[in-house]
């Protein structure tokens, strides 16, 4: 990184070795969701007597989240060519992200198991390790983080409130209102297998932790640098891209004939706001 000639010889080879098996696990992880853990828990889905919609919709958004975990690899891969003003930002939100899974799924596990159900989704310990390296690799804070926020046109201020509402909004709506009566709560009714339901729950709520951050990353570039926000609005706005686009594919192969094309638009709608209200280098 950037800011390793200014640190002590031993503190930077401990956050380079942190990030680089950051990254090996985060791939690990990424693996294991998309070519092991795929066709057990999407099989059981599919099986089961959840509403279509249900089952298309969590299936949806298996494949992208799957999209989303192969993200990780490439972030922490590319995090050396960055600035500490980029780097740390963007590696905290690649702990949370992991941390928030690893938490979900050990509770998930917990919740249809007791304690004993921590083996049940065993995948939270990788996220776990990924979300402990990914903090420990984040440089000292340097100054520009701190520095004031830049100035913001009346446009780019107006557009930056609106994706705000916007983001509350969705988050909202995802976080309460589809968790308690859409796809997840038709999950639960439904009789899928019990550890294929935990995980497909979990993932989830990962979704509702997902939009949160958006909204709150919003509301934070108001206080913080261009430098430090702008990365990670973007990182943040390409993640909702990724559901966005795993939606609309999903309708247009013939494998989501049940979910609402407004679905897509939204999230559409929501990543363009979010790439759109980051500030350019030149404020």
């Amino acid at each position: 990184m950037h800011d390793s000639l200014t640190m002590r010889p031993a503190v930077a080879i401990s956050r380079t070795w942190a990030l680089w098996s950051a990254m090996a696990l985060a791939a690990v992880a990424a693996a294991l969701h998309t070519f092991v853990l795929t066709d057990p828990n999407l099989d059981a889905l599919m099986n089961g007597d959840a509403k279509a919609e249900s089952q298309q919709g969590l299936r949806m958004m298996w494949h992208g989240m799957s999209a989303i975990a192969w993200t990780y690899p490439v972030v922490l891969l590319l995090m050396p060519r960055y600035s500490a003003s980029t780097t740390r930002p963007i590696l905290g939100c690649v702990a949370l992200l992991n941390g928030s899974q690893a938490v979900l799924y050990a509770v998930a596990g917990i919740w249809v198991h007791g304690v004993s159900g921590t083996l049940a989704a065993p995948e939270w310990t990788l996220y776990a390790a990924v979300a402990v390296l990914a903090w420990l690799a984040r440089p000292t804070g340097p100054a520009e983080t701190h520095a004031a926020p830049p100035r913001r046109s009346r446009k780019r201020l107006a557009l930056l409130w609106f994706a705000m509402v916007n983001g509350a909004l969705n988050a909202i709506f995802h976080t309460v209102l589809a968790t308690a009566t859409s796809w997840p709560d038709g999950l639960l009714d439904s009789d899928t297998a019990a550890d294929p339901k935990l995980t497909l729950y979990a993932m989830w709520l990962f979704s509702c932790v997902l939009f949160c951050a958006v909204m709150v990353t919003l509301a934070w570039s108001l206080r913080t640098s261009a430098p430090a926000c702008r990365p990670l609005l973007r990182y943040l706005a390409a993640l909702v891209a990724i559901l966005a686009v795993s939606w609309g594919g999903a309708i247009a192969l013939g494998g989501g004939s049940e979910l609402p094309v407004a679905g897509a638009i939204s999230l559409g709608l929501q990543a363009t706001l979010a790439f759109l209200s980051a500030p350019p280098r030149s404020e």
